[in-house]
């Protein structure tokens, strides 16, 4: 999806205190249109003409992709420029690797050195056999040595996790980006809401605190 049809999603996360920042590129998997986004708020934050001007916390960026854009948010902070100053990863019914080798969508889980939370739908050929089927999922996360968790939303189709995953989504980038103590209790403590929540299934968290 361009992020002009996204609108609603970007004043969501807006909303909740994040900078957002997307484009319209149509082959996003490698990450270069997402870095080159980046690129320009970097620009923007040293430039005293820019309503963005000293607006940007550099130390605190993440990348979040659906589909085809999951494939990209993995290669934009895996292999490109700026990888090094990303700090999380969101993605969004990814592709699997299998299929995204055939359509020359190449990227490597293994890469993966920052938190990452994966989520997908469970309903329809298309989230279900096609992008990323139940069997891949776990072969995926399994790839990522890096912090991680995972989760499946019930009766949700692919073109839906966009919106539907929204509340952990956000939950993620509040806890990773901006230190919420209140969001992390989705994802770690002694009972993750993520873990109890009835709407999901196959949830798994791998994260060690410090």
């Amino acid at each position: 999806m361009k992020g002009s049809q996204a609108k609603a999603v970007f004043e969501h996360f807006a909303s909740w205190g994040f900078i957002v920042i997307g484009n319209d590129e149509a082959y996003s998997w490698n990450g270069f249109a997402s870095d080159m986004s980046l690129n320009f708020l970097l620009k923007c934050n040293d430039d005293t003409e820019s309503i963005f001007y000293q607006k940007i916390d550099t130390d605190n960026i993440g990348s979040v992709g659906h589909s085809q854009g999951g494939v990209g948010a993995i290669n934009t902070v895996t292999d490109t420029k700026h990888s090094d100053l990303y700090k999380t990863v969101v993605a969004e019914s990814p592709t699997n690797p299998e299929l995204s080798v055939s359509l020359e969508w190449d990227y490597g889980l293994t890469k993966i050195n920052i938190p990452i939370f994966m989520v997908a739908g469970t309903k329809g050929d298309f989230e279900m056999k096609t992008v990323i089927p139940s069997e891949k999922m776990p072969e995926m996360y399994e790839q990522i040595t890096a912090p991680k968790a995972m989760a499946r939303k019930k009766d949700c189709e692919h073109s839906h996790m966009l919106y539907s995953a929204d509340g952990y989504v956000t939950a993620w980038l509040m806890w990773q980006l901006q230190s919420d103590e209140e969001a992390s209790k989705a994802f770690i403590g002694d009972k993750p809401e993520l873990v109890k929540n009835e709407l999901y299934q196959e949830q798994r968290i791998d994260i060690v605190l410090e």
